[in-house]
């Protein structure tokens, strides 16, 4: 979703930042439910940057339970505080992807910044691959097809290969960022959903996960009867691991943007 205005949901001095954006959402698009927390595209740092630089507002990306929901939203957009706002299905891009226009790293066709500099995966020249012709005679090569007659380079490192080359520096130096921030983006997605499977398994009344008011009271009944039955030995018995366990969360398909 984009035109997220940094005044009003950036920060804690606005009163919530993005999750006073999630509730309004919720409350103002009927039968839309966003059950994860919203983030803004690029990450903090590069969000306080933007707003830096005097930038107003940015994009943020978020989840909606329900796959016809997710089209509904596709289509129709969504409001926040009076405000429409356009969306978009999210394609996640690392630092290992490779667009097929620029034939450089780190985003995809669909966000690339150079649609009118385009530059050849095969020879670097600036046209798309697809157009990429042998110009020798006689040649029976097609269009965006490689051949003996082509003199191999890089646009990334300038070297005598294609752009799409495993021997090829830049191409290594981003599948190993590539993997390291798959790496910690798994990490944090645990986190968050043990968040979430702690929050659905907390007990009715409780707060903090802490136990419940009907607990408590049974607890207290029963420490009142140890009290009035001295002479009884009481025998502590230790529960045994994997008698209690946490009931298993069903996951709930859903679509990112």
């Amino acid at each position: 979703m984009h035109g997220v205005n940094f005044d009003r949901y950036l920060g804690k001095k606005t009163g919530g930042g993005l999750e006073k954006l999630r509730q309004e959402l919720q409350a103002e698009n009927e039968g839309v439910v966003l059950p994860l927390a919203i983030s803004w595209i690029g990450g903090p740092k590069d969000v306080q940057k933007k707003k830096a630089e005097g930038m107003k507002a940015s994009s943020v990306v978020f989840a909606v339970k329900g796959s016809k929901m997710a089209e509904r939203v596709l289509k129709g957009g969504l409001r926040a505080a009076g405000m429409k706002f356009d969306v978009e299905k999210f394609i996640k891009a690392g630092p290992d992807s490779f667009c097929g226009v620029c034939s450089r790293c780190g985003h995809v066709e669909a966000k690339c910044g150079s649609l009118k500099m385009p530059a050849c995966m095969l020879c670097a020249g600036r046209h798309l691959t697809k157009d990429h012709k042998c110009n020798v005679v006689g040649c029976k090569a097609n269009a965006g097809q490689n051949c003996t007659h082509n003199v191999d380079k890089c646009v990334n490192c300038k070297g005598n290969h294609i752009a799409k080359a495993n021997c090829c520096v830049k191409k290594q130096e981003a599948i190993k960022v590539g993997r390291e921030e798959r790496r910690t983006w798994k990490e944090r997605e645990g986190e968050r959903q043990n968040v979430i499977t702690d929050q659905q398994e907390k007990p009715e009344g409780t707060e903090g996960g802490g136990p419940s008011t009907a607990e408590a009271e049974k607890k207290a009944q029963n420490d009142e009867q140890i009290e009035k039955e001295p002479e009884v030995q009481v025998v502590a018995t230790q529960e045994t691991e994997g008698e209690s366990s946490n009931a298993g969360t069903q996951e709930t398909p859903m679509k990112s943007w």
